[in-house]
């Protein structure tokens, strides 16, 4: 009998300690996808068109998010996050990952140059470009189905970090938009 509330005794110990673990797992997986988001701070929107004669002059076709970690989120890399943008009722998710001519865009304001796309610490800030001109018509450079923002058109962002933590904001631009110039978009 000794022998066998020994083994029973063995059995519940490992699996108590398995569960534990699993917990532990489970807790730290919950935290990330709670804690480590992404704060949206200002939006400032440019009408980079060059002539009256442009389909989308008056229109804001590039968008500057500046990005920085929330409060209490680990390091987030950009370039792994992932982007909702919805313009005008079309929504279109796109990955952060760099590539040359695309439609996202980094650029480090504040923090160590030497990882270009990481947010390391609360102090670090990203400007995120947007192209919202349509990658269709744009010769690829934008986002497919999004269309630049007219006056007083809503636009949602949402940002999605690898841990899962989201954030969201929707933005509204000026009443009146004039070619070449920059607005903030609130």
């Amino acid at each position: 009998m000794v022998l066998v509330a020994a083994i029973a005794a063995g059995v519940l110990i490992n699996t108590a300690g398995l569960l534990q673990a699993q917990a532990q797992s489970t807790g730290e997986e919950t935290t990330a996808q709670v804690s480590d988001r992404i704060a949206i701070g200002e939006a400032v929107g440019y009408d980079t068109t060059s002539s009256d004669t442009d389909d989308t002059a008056g229109e804001i076709d590039t968008l500057n998010v500046s990005m920085r970690l929330a409060a209490g989120a680990d390091p987030i890399n950009l370039s792994q996050a992932s982007y909702t943008i919805d313009t005008g009722g079309t929504a279109r998710v796109i990955s952060g990952a760099n590539s040359s001519g695309g439609p996202v865009t980094f650029h480090q304001i504040q923090g160590l140059d030497q990882k270009p796309r990481i947010l390391a610490d609360q102090n670090d800030l990203m400007v995120v470009e947007f192209n919202l001109e349509d990658g269709t018509s744009s010769g690829g450079g934008g986002i497919d189905g999004i269309t630049s923002i007219e006056d007083g058109d809503d636009i949602t962002i949402i940002v999605q970090a690898p841990a899962g933590g989201s954030t969201y904001a929707t933005l509204k631009a000026p009443r009146r938009i004039n070619q070449g110039e920059s607005y903030i978009v609130s």
